[in-house]
């Protein structure tokens, strides 16, 4: 039979399917594809898995490894579709190009996996995470233990220095300017110090709060809080603008917390304008809105504009402007809960802009933005 293939110039009987060897026996036939098949599936249902990940996972490398692993997996799974589809025909071209395919794809995969052996390696493991988080929540409850005790703490003598200078200053029969100086001097310390432990406290109860996250119309929020303002200051006039339907998805208490805080540090920041002018805007994207409150007050310089967002960092003296050097850190601590980030833009006298982005819908791990603070005011 071979003689007369050769003589007349065919060569069908060298391109017979890989079946073709096995048909005395049609069960190993099908053990083979029904094999090839089983493996193809898998060499598919891995990417699926893979490329989650790959949603989920933000580091350079390791996505681009796990993009070149989805591929070769595709064009493996290909190679043994194609192998067993050769059982009954003769696409053997198709198979040797689907080869090729995986074989340039696995270059890559290999290179950027012994490169990246170091990051997968340090992966925290299940019981490593676990004991993370259970040390974690220890501290948690030691820091709140102790910021209970620290606040009664400093109350204590707070109360009896308070209650001292006013029992002086009644005893005082004919008080001298400098004698009530003193004493202004003393009952303002005490108001301030106290003030500030209210900061600390807030401040220390945002990172355990829990969050209810809903709808919420930031709009409708600042315009209470500005009525307030206008209400507790009722001599000042101050131009104000809000922009309406600022739609935000968070905590209602948080987020209201977060307008009061930048509302307040534009009405102090103004106070020394004939006129002061407020703004709050924004635009609304699908998964993120980004908010600004504008104010043209004394601003700052943005070469200290690290210092913004840390406790106890001011860039105005407290003769210029009150404050405790609370409130903005209280804000960034609020924006970063949500998954958004904090920043902003001023010119010394020329007034400063704050921006901050907050989800519009129910926050998932693809939305949060895992960016550093800019530090406060």
């Amino acid at each position: 039979m071979l003689r007369d293939h050769v003589a007349t110039g065919t060569t069908d009987f060298f391109y017979l399917p890989y079946g073709h060897a096995y048909l005395s026996r049609p069960e190993l036939v099908w053990t083979h594809a029904l094999a090839d098949g089983a493996l193809a599936l898998a060499y598919f249902a891995i990417p699926i898995l893979l490329y989650r990940i790959a949603r989920r996972r933000r580091e350079r490398t390791l996505r681009a490894l796990v993009w070149c692993l989805v591929g070769f997996m595709i064009a493996s799974g290909v190679t043994y579709l194609t192998r067993a589809f050769n059982l009954w025909h003769t696409a053997f071209w198709l198979e040797a190009t689907v080869k090729v395919a995986a074989a340039i794809l696995s270059i890559p995969t290999v290179v950027l996996l012994w490169r990246s052996l170091p990051e997968v390696l340090s992966l925290p493991s299940h019981r490593q995470l676990r004991h993370a988080n259970e040390s974690l929540a220890r501290a948690n409850r030691e820091l709140e233990a102790f910021t209970a005790s620290v606040s009664h703490d400093l109350r204590s003598p707070l109360t009896t220095i308070a209650g001292q200078a006013g029992l002086l200053e009644i005893s005082l029969v004919n008080p001298t300017d400098e004698q009530r100086r003193r004493l202004a001097k003393i009952q303002s310390s005490v108001k301030q110090m106290s003030d500030l432990i209210d900061a600390l406290l807030a401040l220390s109860r945002i990172s355990r709060h829990t969050l209810h996250r809903e709808p919420i119309d930031a709009s409708a929020l600042a315009l209470s809080v500005i009525n307030d303002l206008r209400q507790a200051d009722p001599d000042r006039v101050v131009e104000v603008h809000v922009q309406p339907n600022l739609h935000v998805h968070g905590d209602r208490r948080l987020i209201g917390d977060l307008l009061r805080n930048v509302l307040e540090n534009a009405w102090k920041f103004t106070s020394k304008k004939q006129h002061a002018r407020i703004e709050l805007g924004g635009t609304i994207g699908e998964k993120m809105a980004t908010l600004y409150v504008r104010d043209n007050g004394a601003g700052f310089d943005m070469a200290h504009a690290q210092k913004l967002f840390r406790p106890f960092h001011r860039l105005h003296t407290a003769a210029e402007f009150e404050g405790s050097g609370i409130g903005l850190a209280t804000v960034a601590r609020i924006v970063e809960r949500h998954g958004g980030r904090v920043w902003a833009e001023a010119k010394p006298n020329e007034g400063a802009v704050f921006y901050f982005t907050l989800p519009t819908a129910p926050i998932t791990s693809e939305i949060l933005v895992q960016q550093p603070q800019e530090s406060c005011r």
